[in-house]
């Protein structure tokens, strides 16, 4: 059956998808859809696979099996599942013993079976593939003590950074939250050895208060409208840079795949005469020849030239991946800022003004995947291949009471620190504000 491209799918615990009507078909669940897609989006903006679970329950969100309780697992499957993707790798895990019954997982015991666009996608392959480029990422940063943590909700935990010596900052608590302060970690970890003898290397950057740094925060965030025109200027050069290479490289590879995939449909349908077929002469990909005896020779050699692109394929989606990372931080960034600028205009315009200012005609209304209405256009059976797609049925819209009515952030909010922040570079006179789209801020003290 996995030959054959036929895969066994436990449709009781898989969220976002039901057993179509003809066997072997999948069929979208729009509302679970949503629900996958929101997954994605919070963990490309910065959340750990805890905190997105968290949210899942406080917005009383079913998981796969129906049950009620998250775990950061069950997120992390989800993120790595190449089905959502509409991909199908059979033979993951096995039946080691047929006596016991006994599933384990399949590191290469056995051979595996892959099937690209088996089915309608519900996340773009591109996201896909991002985000496991992220997750590699992370696993990085979890190796080294004074990179950023993920999965903490306090949002300034691991951001603010020393302008001296480059250490994370640590929080100390104090009875009134106005004397909250934040230490450099070399001057913390200087004074519980032994202070005399390490006074030199001791790091004298200066103690902030908490809210001291939250109000330099929201300075750098009310200065991102100005930022706009960067923020676009920047943006149109990585897609038509590098990113725009890669995609027209992985168009031409899917024509040649599809060329490839027809022919190999025409030999399957044909029966050789005689057992000496006349001799076939073709050229590979890379523009070698070679002489197929048969068409059974000729159809075994598709076969390897469709393997070989898909690994080609695969390498290109990682590298777009990575290229794509600062260009999504830029996408998401402009969001925010549309969405300020929105805010400011009056109350007329917001209402015929689209997340861009211009006016929408031939649109659909619906909600979000993070809970908030939203301007979009939705395809009905729920699938979702395009990446410009993915984001507008996922738009963040702003907590009500974040923004005044100027457009301005009013109160420090973790939410968006946490999705937009790249990190705080405290110094002796101010502080240093660099967003996760490359923008940076400048606040005195």
């Amino acid at each position: 059956g996995f030959q054959e491209g036929r895969g066994r799918v436990n449709f009781s615990s898989f969220l976002g998808y039901r057993r179509g009507d003809k066997p072997g078909t999948y069929e979208i669940v729009p509302a679970e859809a949503d629900v996958v897609r929101r997954i994605y989006r919070q963990f490309l903006e910065g959340y750990s696979p805890k905190m997105i679970a968290d949210g899942l329950m406080e917005d009383g969100i079913c998981t796969p099996s129906g049950g009620e309780k998250w775990y950061p697992s069950t997120v992390a499957s989800i993120l790595e599942n190449e089905k959502y993707a509409g991909d199908l790798l059979m033979q993951k895990w096995y039946v080691e013993d047929y006596l016991t019954h006994k599933c384990v997982k399949n590191s290469g015991e056995k051979p595996q079976y892959f099937v690209e666009d088996d089915h309608d996608p519900i996340v773009p392959k591109a996201v896909f593939y991002q985000v496991q480029g992220e997750k590699k990422r992370r696993s990085g940063l979890a190796k080294d003590p004074s990179k950023l943590r993920f999965g903490n909700r306090l949002a300034l935990n691991g951001r603010l950074i020393c302008g001296k010596c480059g250490r994370t900052l640590k929080r100390y608590v104090k009875p009134d939250e106005e004397l909250t302060d934040w230490r450099c970690r070399q001057r913390a970890l200087v004074k519980k050895t032994d202070f005399h003898e390490n006074v030199e290397s001791r790091c004298d950057c200066r103690i902030v208060r908490e809210t001291e740094v939250q109000r330099a925060v929201v300075m750098a965030f009310n200065e991102l409208p100005r930022r706009r025109e960067e923020l676009v200027v920047a943006q149109e050069r990585m897609i038509t840079g590098e990113i725009g290479r890669i995609d027209a490289l992985l168009k031409t590879i899917d024509e040649q795949q599809d060329r490839l995939e027809e022919r190999l449909e025409v030999l399957a349908a044909m029966v050789p005469e005689d057992e000496e077929a006349i001799n076939t002469t073709v050229v590979d990909e890379v523009g070698s020849t070679q002489v197929i005896t048969s068409e059974m020779d000729e159809a075994a050699f598709l076969r390897s030239q469709i393997v070989e692109i898909r690994r080609r394929k695969d390498a290109l989606y990682a590298e777009r991946a990575e290229q794509a990372n600062r260009e999504v931080q830029i996408r998401l960034l402009l969001e925010l800022v549309d969405e300020m600028v929105k805010n400011s205009l009056p109350e007329w315009m917001q209402t015929h003004a689209s997340s861009d200012g211009r006016k929408n005609d031939a649109v659909i209304t619906g909600g979000s995947a993070d809970g908030g209405g939203g301007v979009q256009e939705i395809e009905a059976d729920g699938s979702c291949r395009d990446y410009d797609d993915f984001f507008k049925r996922t738009k963040y819209i702003v907590p009500e009471g974040v923004l005044d009515e100027n457009g301005r952030m009013e109160r420090f909010n973790n939410d968006l620190v946490i999705r937009y922040l790249d990190r705080v570079v405290v110094y002796d006179d101010g502080y240093e504000v660099v967003f996760k789209a490359g923008v940076t801020v400048e606040v005195e003290v």
